[in-house]
């Protein structure tokens, strides 16, 4: 479920070309802090999640329903 989560914002970062930095500089934190995140490294707090969903301009009911939609081995 977790790497669902975080494949699915990286996807949604990816789909509106958004950067891991212009993300980072949005949360008001590192760039290289932000990618551990989206590549598993780091626990995603839920405070972080929320703020990351409305940096991406995506409904949370809507993120967690288009889950399992989502292909561990897209990218």
């Amino acid at each position: 479920m977790v790497n669902r989560v975080l494949l699915k914002i990286r996807l949604l970062r990816l789909e509106k070309k958004y950067s891991q930095e212009y993300i980072a500089l949005r949360m008001n934190i590192s760039q290289s802090y932000y990618g551990r995140i989206e590549n598993g490294k780091t626990t995603l707090s839920i405070k972080r999640l929320l703020q990351l969903l409305v940096i991406l301009e995506t409904d949370c009911a809507a993120f967690f329903n288009d889950l399992e939609e989502v292909n561990t081995f897209e990218v």
